[in-house]
């Protein structure tokens, strides 16, 4: 029996994804469960896999965990995921006390996507990136003191077990009761991001027979602090017109400004407008969703006797150069419903070719018939153009899933899928078949 089930396992092609928090549906029960099967790739070497995600909701603390259980071509279970008390990290999947925003959270897992202030420090960043190779359990802990100033304080780290990317901020309002008016509602910011260690994802995406050349590399740090306000200017019951700024600086590299930008917030609906100005040596968003990839990468040379160099990105910054443009987003919430997001940027430079960049998401609470959500993702950055019409990209992503309701109330199945456009040639231009990183995801969830 057990040998007919591995079988089955063998012959469903599914490659599952993990950069995604746990599949979202219409349920706030104590407990949940999904089960997903498939197959994944570990140093070349192909495993069964069955994977158990249990979700646990009581009072304002609400649990994942990630039961991953990967079997070789013997049915002999892959025992190193299970041996070390390390290891036990690597199976919380998400663990939560309360919400951002509440007087005291808290947060341990993954996080898909993390921004500091508007975007100029770390812009959508995600710790699940490498995802099953490198396995982090971010942490995440904040707190909003009722305090007549309204602060908040929020630091979150990538990895419990290595602290090496870590961010801070603060913010609150300096004269809450002050003779100026439009003083009172002055919000000022602060920002720290760092990564104490470049190399730490080279073990991860190197060939194994580089690890020695590896260990002996020497921690190559970087870090970046900033600066903000936020300034509403009309407040009515039904919308807000306001204007914010912001400064962020690499530390012995070059600075960025937001100068100005304006935002209408009605709700529902938010509008910003912003002047971006980067300075020499001077990258945005140097902490984004593909950093845990490209914070160190590995060059080959395969002429003559083959060595290999390591390159940093904070390295690619002594070549840019100074350059400025308009960047904009819409963000849309109808009730529980629908969620959409757009957002671009058009910076243009001297020597500047690759300055556009766009991102969309879209989540809609379909219930029709048996189809209870879908949503849909795509980005490219850094890019040529921002034509629609060119999907497969380099820089592009494109993603989309589906909650399908199986049963009445208990049975859900969910399906997703991404593509990941690569230029690993350098010509400017992606082939489909060798170019493209894909993720498939097919599973069940059961709610009690």
């Amino acid at each position: 029996m057990k040998k007919i089930l591995f079988l089955l396992l063998l012959l469903i092609p599914l490659c599952l994804s993990a950069q995604d928090m746990p599949f979202s549906v219409k349920a706030k029960t104590r407990y949940r469960a999904s089960a997903l099967v498939g197959y994944e790739k570990v140093d070349s070497v192909k495993y069964s896999q069955v994977r158990l995600i249990q979700e646990f909701n009581v009072w304002k603390i609400s649990m994942g965990l990630d039961l991953n259980f990967l079997f070789d071509k013997d049915y002999h279970l892959k025992k190193d995921d299970w041996d070390h008390f390390a290891n036990v990290l690597d199976k919380i999947y998400y663990m939560k006390y309360g919400q951002r925003g509440d007087q005291v959270y808290s947060h341990v897992g993954g996080f898909p996507g993390l921004t500091l202030g508007n975007g100029l420090i770390m812009h959508n960043y995600s710790n699940m990136q490498l995802y099953p190779d490198m396995r982090n359990t971010g942490f995440m802990v904040g707190s909003n003191p009722k305090w007549q100033t309204q602060p908040s304080f929020e630091f979150f780290t990538s990895d419990l077990k290595r602290f090496q990317i870590m961010s801070f901020s603060a913010r609150c309002k300096p004269f809450p009761d002050s003779t100026v008016k439009v003083l009172d509602d002055i919000m000022l910011g602060f920002s720290f991001a760092a990564d104490r260690n470049q190399f730490g994802n080279l073990k991860y995406i190197s060939p194994d027979s580089l690890d020695n050349e590896i260990e002996d590399l020497d921690r190559r740090p970087v870090s970046i602090f900033g600066f903000a306000y936020t300034l509403p200017i009309i407040k009515k019951e039904k919308f807000t017109i306001g204007n914010y700024a912001e400064m962020a600086h690499i530390t012995d590299y070059g600075t960025g400004y937001i100068l100005p930008g304006i935002y209408t917030d009605f709700k529902f609906l938010r509008v910003n407008l912003e002047y971006r100005i980067y300075g020499k040596q001077f990258t945005p968003a140097f902490f984004d969703r593909d950093y845990e990839e490209e914070r160190a990468i590995v060059v080959i040379d395969t002429v003559g006797i083959d060595t290999a160099d390591f390159i940093t990105k904070e390295s690619t910054l002594e070549t840019l150069k100074a350059s400025q443009g308009w960047a904009g987003s819409i963000n849309a919430v109808f009730g529980k419903k629908l969620k959409a997001m757009f957002a671009w940027e058009n910076t243009f430079g001297k020597e500047l070719k690759t300055g556009k960049s766009i991102w969309f998401k879209l989540w809609v609470d379909t219930q029709y018939k048996r189809l209870e959500n879908v949503s849909f993702a795509y980005s490219k950055t850094k890019t040529e153009t921002m034509a629609i019409h060119r999907i497969n990209m380099p820089n592009a992503q494109i993603a989309g899933s589906a909650t399908f309701r199986v049963s009445k109330k208990r049975w859900f199945l969910i399906g997703s899928y991404a593509e990941k456009y690569i230029d690993r040639n350098g010509d400017n231009s992606i082939n489909w078949l060798k170019e493209t990183k894909r993720s498939v995801g097919v599973g069940v969830k059961y709610i009690f």
